[in-house]
Protein backbone atom coordinates (compact mmCIF):
# COMPACT_ATOMS: atom_id res chain seq x y z
CA UNK A 1 0.00 0.00 0.00
CA UNK A 2 1.24 3.38 -0.87
CA UNK A 3 1.82 6.05 1.76
CA UNK A 4 2.19 9.48 1.41
CA UNK A 5 5.21 11.36 3.76
CA UNK A 6 4.00 14.90 5.07
CA UNK A 7 6.40 17.82 4.45
CA UNK A 8 7.11 20.74 6.77
CA UNK A 9 4.65 23.58 5.80
CA UNK A 10 6.17 26.55 5.24
CA UNK A 11 5.06 30.35 4.01
CA UNK A 12 5.29 30.60 0.20
CA UNK A 13 4.33 32.89 -2.47
CA UNK A 14 1.22 31.73 -4.28
CA UNK A 15 3.39 31.57 -7.38
CA UNK A 16 6.08 29.50 -5.10
CA UNK A 17 2.62 27.13 -3.21
CA UNK A 18 1.30 26.58 -6.64
CA UNK A 19 4.56 25.26 -8.47
CA UNK A 20 5.16 23.27 -5.24
CA UNK A 21 1.65 21.25 -4.69
CA UNK A 22 2.27 20.48 -8.58
CA UNK A 23 5.36 18.84 -7.67
CA UNK A 24 3.89 16.86 -4.96
CA UNK A 25 0.59 16.22 -7.32
CA UNK A 26 3.51 14.65 -9.92
CA UNK A 27 4.86 12.06 -6.75
CA UNK A 28 1.22 11.40 -6.21
CA UNK A 29 -0.21 10.34 -9.54
CA UNK A 30 3.43 8.67 -9.94
CA UNK A 31 2.61 6.99 -7.04
CA UNK A 32 -1.12 5.96 -7.32
CA UNK A 33 -2.04 6.62 -10.99
CA UNK A 34 -3.68 9.11 -13.21
CA UNK A 35 -7.45 8.06 -12.50
CA UNK A 36 -6.84 7.96 -8.27
CA UNK A 37 -4.73 10.64 -7.00
CA UNK A 38 -6.39 13.84 -6.00
CA UNK A 39 -6.97 16.83 -3.92
CA UNK A 40 -6.65 15.39 -0.50
CA UNK A 41 -3.92 12.98 -1.43
CA UNK A 42 -1.86 16.45 -2.58
CA UNK A 43 -3.18 18.24 0.38
CA UNK A 44 -1.87 15.45 2.97
CA UNK A 45 1.74 15.26 1.62
CA UNK A 46 1.95 19.45 1.48
CA UNK A 47 0.53 19.27 4.65
CA UNK A 48 -1.65 21.98 3.67
CA UNK A 49 -5.69 21.77 3.61
CA UNK A 50 -7.67 20.51 1.42
CA UNK A 51 -9.26 23.85 0.66
CA UNK A 52 -6.04 25.45 -0.38
CA UNK A 53 -5.44 22.83 -3.15
CA UNK A 54 -9.00 23.55 -4.52
CA UNK A 55 -7.61 27.13 -4.77
CA UNK A 56 -4.97 26.57 -6.61
CA UNK A 57 -6.96 23.57 -9.08
CA UNK A 58 -10.67 24.55 -8.37
CA UNK A 59 -11.64 21.02 -10.51
CA UNK A 60 -10.04 17.24 -10.56
CA UNK A 61 -9.82 18.60 -14.28
CA UNK A 62 -8.48 21.31 -13.26
CA UNK A 63 -5.68 19.02 -11.45
CA UNK A 64 -5.10 16.91 -13.85
CA UNK A 65 -4.82 19.14 -16.65
CA UNK A 66 -1.93 21.17 -15.28
CA UNK A 67 -0.10 17.80 -13.52
CA UNK A 68 -0.02 16.81 -18.00
CA UNK A 69 1.21 19.89 -19.20
CA UNK A 70 3.75 20.05 -16.40
CA UNK A 71 4.12 16.33 -17.76
CA UNK A 72 4.17 17.12 -21.35
CA UNK A 73 6.94 20.04 -21.05
CA UNK A 74 9.43 17.61 -19.28
CA UNK A 75 8.96 15.26 -22.26
CA UNK A 76 9.52 17.87 -24.53
CA UNK A 77 12.08 19.57 -22.98
CA UNK A 78 14.30 15.27 -23.46
CA UNK A 79 13.15 15.39 -26.76
CA UNK A 80 14.51 18.71 -27.89
CA UNK A 81 17.63 18.36 -26.04
CA UNK A 82 18.14 14.79 -28.03
CA UNK A 83 17.32 16.13 -31.45
CA UNK A 84 19.21 19.56 -31.18
CA UNK A 85 21.61 20.52 -33.42
CA UNK A 86 20.73 19.74 -37.27
CA UNK A 87 23.98 17.82 -37.63
CA UNK A 88 23.37 15.03 -35.25
CA UNK A 89 23.38 11.62 -36.79
CA UNK A 90 20.19 9.66 -36.23
CA UNK A 91 22.53 7.13 -34.17
CA UNK A 92 23.21 10.26 -31.52
CA UNK A 93 19.29 10.71 -31.73
CA UNK A 94 18.36 7.91 -30.93
CA UNK A 95 21.12 6.73 -28.39
CA UNK A 96 20.31 10.02 -26.49
CA UNK A 97 16.51 9.45 -26.38
CA UNK A 98 16.97 5.46 -25.15
CA UNK A 99 19.93 6.79 -22.59
CA UNK A 100 17.98 9.50 -21.39
CA UNK A 101 14.69 7.41 -20.64
CA UNK A 102 16.96 5.00 -19.39
CA UNK A 103 18.28 7.01 -16.48
CA UNK A 104 15.24 9.03 -15.92
CA UNK A 105 13.67 5.34 -15.25
CA UNK A 106 16.80 4.82 -12.90
CA UNK A 107 16.84 7.78 -10.73
CA UNK A 108 12.57 7.18 -10.84
CA UNK A 109 11.29 10.62 -11.97
CA UNK A 110 7.38 11.05 -11.32
CA UNK A 111 7.13 12.66 -14.57
CA UNK A 112 8.26 10.23 -16.88
CA UNK A 113 5.97 7.37 -14.81
CA UNK A 114 2.93 9.54 -15.30
CA UNK A 115 3.81 10.48 -19.25
CA UNK A 116 3.64 6.16 -19.91
CA UNK A 117 0.53 5.57 -18.18
CA UNK A 118 -1.07 8.66 -19.98
CA UNK A 119 0.71 7.26 -23.20
CA UNK A 120 -1.08 4.08 -23.34
CA UNK A 121 -4.40 5.24 -21.71
CA UNK A 122 -7.07 5.55 -24.30
CA UNK A 123 -9.94 6.58 -21.65
CA UNK A 124 -11.62 9.76 -23.22
CA UNK A 125 -11.06 12.31 -19.98
CA UNK A 126 -7.12 12.45 -20.92
CA UNK A 127 -6.68 10.79 -24.48
CA UNK A 128 -7.50 13.51 -26.38
CA UNK A 129 -5.08 15.85 -23.97
CA UNK A 130 -2.32 13.55 -25.35
CA UNK A 131 -2.97 13.60 -28.92
CA UNK A 132 -2.60 17.43 -28.97
CA UNK A 133 -0.27 18.44 -27.07
CA UNK A 134 2.32 15.39 -28.09
CA UNK A 135 1.85 16.52 -31.71
CA UNK A 136 5.03 18.91 -31.88
CA UNK A 137 7.13 15.85 -30.03
CA UNK A 138 5.33 13.52 -32.74
CA UNK A 139 6.10 15.84 -36.19
CA UNK A 140 10.08 16.68 -34.85
CA UNK A 141 10.80 12.72 -34.32
CA UNK A 142 8.98 12.28 -37.93
CA UNK A 143 11.27 15.22 -39.22
CA UNK A 144 14.33 13.48 -38.24
CA UNK A 145 13.63 10.44 -39.57
CA UNK A 146 13.20 11.76 -42.65
CA UNK A 147 16.00 14.05 -42.39
CA UNK A 148 17.87 10.26 -41.72
CA UNK A 149 16.49 8.49 -45.10
CA UNK A 150 17.92 11.98 -46.90
CA UNK A 151 21.12 11.67 -45.09
CA UNK A 152 21.07 7.80 -46.44
CA UNK A 153 21.53 6.79 -42.42
CA UNK A 154 18.06 4.02 -43.24
CA UNK A 155 16.79 3.08 -46.68
CA UNK A 156 14.40 5.18 -48.25
CA UNK A 157 12.22 2.19 -48.12
CA UNK A 158 11.35 3.15 -44.83
CA UNK A 159 7.96 5.04 -43.11
CA UNK A 160 8.80 7.56 -40.95
CA UNK A 161 5.67 7.70 -39.36
CA UNK A 162 5.68 4.12 -39.12
CA UNK A 163 9.50 4.43 -37.50
CA UNK A 164 7.77 6.78 -35.31
CA UNK A 165 5.35 4.13 -33.89
CA UNK A 166 8.52 1.47 -33.86
CA UNK A 167 11.00 3.63 -31.57
CA UNK A 168 7.77 4.57 -29.31
CA UNK A 169 6.99 1.10 -28.57
CA UNK A 170 11.10 0.26 -28.10
CA UNK A 171 11.07 2.91 -25.34
CA UNK A 172 7.98 1.70 -23.76
CA UNK A 173 9.47 -1.99 -23.37
CA UNK A 174 12.80 -0.09 -22.26
CA UNK A 175 10.95 1.83 -19.74
CA UNK A 176 9.48 -1.70 -18.31
CA UNK A 177 13.12 -3.13 -18.35
CA UNK A 178 14.69 -0.31 -16.83
CA UNK A 179 12.08 -0.56 -13.84
CA UNK A 180 13.04 -4.23 -13.70
CA UNK A 181 16.50 -4.19 -14.13
CA UNK A 182 17.80 -1.06 -12.93
CA UNK A 183 21.01 -1.41 -14.25
CA UNK A 184 22.15 1.06 -16.69
CA UNK A 185 25.16 -0.58 -18.42
CA UNK A 186 22.67 -3.58 -18.92
CA UNK A 187 20.24 -1.73 -20.26
CA UNK A 188 22.34 0.68 -22.43
CA UNK A 189 23.08 -2.76 -24.63
CA UNK A 190 19.72 -4.01 -24.74
CA UNK A 191 18.53 -0.15 -26.09
CA UNK A 192 21.64 -0.65 -28.62
CA UNK A 193 19.88 -4.03 -29.64
CA UNK A 194 16.38 -2.98 -29.72
CA UNK A 195 17.59 0.33 -31.90
CA UNK A 196 19.29 -1.54 -34.47
CA UNK A 197 15.93 -2.82 -36.01
CA UNK A 198 15.53 0.86 -37.02
CA UNK A 199 18.09 0.42 -39.25
CA UNK A 200 17.05 -3.08 -40.54
CA UNK A 201 15.68 -2.64 -44.96
CA UNK A 202 11.87 -2.74 -44.84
Amino acid sequence: MDTITKKTRTRLSPEKRKQQLLDYALDVFARRGIGRAGHADIAEMANVSVATVFNYFPTREALVEEVLSQVESQFNILVNHCLGEADKTLSARLNCISHNLIDAVIEQKDWLKVWFEWSTSVREDIWPHFITGNKKSLKQITEMFEQAIENGEITADRDPKQLCGLLHGICYVLYLHSNLHPDQELMYAEAKQYLATIYAEA
